[in-house]
């Protein structure tokens, strides 16, 4: 499972928080992923991701 480090978050944050009316609510990073998750904004990553990059590593090698 990937941990969530202090850069996803400031980059999340400012790309979903900050147009989000609500945003003042979320006074900690718990509940700010709590939101995301509710929201469906940090779904899990798609299931040809890996073959995808693995592909794109080849081409641009």
């Amino acid at each position: 499972m990937k941990t969530v480090n202090q850069e996803n978050v400031t980059r999340n944050y400012l790309q979903f928080c900050y147009t989000c009316e609500d945003a003042h609510l979320c006074t900690t990073e718990e509940t700010c992923q709590a939101c995301w998750a509710e929201q469906g904004l940090c779904a899990a990553p798609e299931e040809n991701a890996e073959e995808t990059r693995e592909l794109l590593q080849l081409y641009y090698a």
